[in-house]
């Protein structure tokens, strides 16, 4: 893996999640981004990174092995996005860390409820 690269781990056994990360992957970010399917045993992992703890909560490594989790590594994603930066560099700004941080703990409880309501859109 290039270690100029965010790698972007994410669960693509997740409907939701990966309806998300598509939607970044057609953004053109001013950074290499690597998108790694953590739900794919086959796939290899940044070095330190555990594949049960990178399908509960969303990981990023960055390119010196920094690892950021949870609304942190949103924001930090965001800063590499276009229409996303404003948001991630304002996120950035404390308490803000905390407060997307609470918000993201709200939300994950849900995410399978919210992935099955995501996996029946689009179907017939």
């Amino acid at each position: 893996m290039n270690n100029t690269t965010l790698k972007v781990l994410y669960d693509g056994s997740c409907p939701l999640c990966s309806r998300e990360i598509a939607y970044y992957q057609k953004l053109q970010a001013r950074e290499p981004l690597l998108f790694i399917d953590v739900s794919d045993t086959v796939q290899p992992l940044p070095q330190g990174i555990n594949r049960c703890d990178a399908l509960k909560r969303f990981h990023l490594v960055g390119q010196n092995g920094q690892v950021w989790q949870g609304a942190r590594a949103f924001l930090r994603l965001w800063r590499a996005l276009p229409g996303w930066r404003f948001l991630g560099y304002l996120g950035a700004i404390p308490p803000l860390p905390w407060l997307f941080e609470g918000a993201y703990r709200l939300i994950l409880p849900l995410r399978p409820k919210l992935a099955r309501m995501f996996g029946k859109v689009g179907k017939v």
